[in-house]
């Protein structure tokens, strides 16, 4: 007997929401399981906005202390906890830009010089990164949120409204016109 995509993920959903139980009773290792599951995607999700391992470092572990300190406010609501992880998340990179706007220093421009890190012939995806990054930059905060979580977490559009606080359909709207800005930014880049 074959097992769907679609029980996959309900299987997936159900142990995730017992995790979820577990932890807001206290249970440290249900909570590190969950830390498990989405760290590597809300590091990638910070990184991809702050371009700077270390900040993406520290963001990320914020996103899961005030998970922790908050659990006791969390409500399951159909979505899976990575949808509220991933709010956090956005929060937090926009207070860093708030809190950061005149302190910018150049170590943090997203470029690193360090030659140990551009090894294994991944000296060209590193530059196919930032030259996305760079093109993405050009988009508006909330253009630059839906395709990061779309395209590179992987994420639904209903997970994205419940992180970003809208409707599916301003989702859907933020998604075409990011890529449309998108193309034409790239297009010129390739003049």
């Amino acid at each position: 007997m074959r097992v769907t995509n679609a029980a996959r993920a309900t299987s997936a959903l159900e142990q995730e929401t017992q995790w979820v139980q577990l932890a807001i009773q206290g249970n440290a290792d249900a909570f590190a399981k969950l830390y498990d599951s989405y760290i590597d995607r809300l590091y990638r999700f910070i990184y991809f906005r702050v371009g700077n391992e270390q900040m993406a470092e520290d963001l990320s572990s914020q996103v899961f202390l005030k998970a922790w300190e908050n659990l006791g406010r969390y409500e399951m609501r159909g979505l899976s906890f990575g949808a509220w992880l991933f709010r956090i998340a956005r929060n937090l990179v926009i207070d860093h830009y708030r809190t950061r706007k005149d302190h910018a220093s150049l170590e943090e421009d997203g470029s690193n010089s360090d030659p140990a890190l551009m090894v294994d012939g991944s000296m060209d995806a590193r530059f196919e990164a930032e030259w996305l990054r760079s093109a993405m930059k050009q988009l508006t905060d909330d253009q630059r949120t839906v395709l990061t979580l779309k395209f590179i977490e992987g994420l639904d559009t209903a997970e994205i409204a419940e992180i970003m606080g809208k409707r599916q359909g301003a989702v859907r709207a933020l998604q075409l016109r990011g890529l449309q800005a998108l193309a034409e930014i790239l297009e010129a880049q390739d003049e």
